[in-house]
């Protein structure tokens, strides 16, 4: 009678622990599946963040900024026939 009242107590002992990991893991899945969907949302943001980045530096978006700025291009360019030692070191 005591061996019957011993296991039966193993058992549900047992039992109670594997629904509690159950339990347990499955709320970990959760955690997991949601920290896993916001890095994606996170990736994505990144990815159009950089194109926008790519978008404004780029050549003809700077030169029109520049321009709208009031700068303007000269075509002459002047240089010092010189040689700077500065510059030879």
């Amino acid at each position: 009678m005591k061996i019957i009242k011993f296991l039966s107590f193993i058992i549900v002992a047992l039992v109670l622990g594997n629904v509690t990991l159950t339990n347990r893991s499955l709320d970990e899945s959760l955690v997991v599946s949601n920290l896993s969907r916001d890095i994606a949302t996170l990736q994505n943001e990144n990815t159009i963040l950089k194109a926008e980045v790519a978008s404004a530096g780029s050549i003809k978006q700077l030169s029109a900024r520049i321009e709208a700025a009031g700068f303007v291009s000269t075509g002459n360019i002047a240089s010092l026939p010189s040689v700077s030692n500065v510059a030879s070191r």
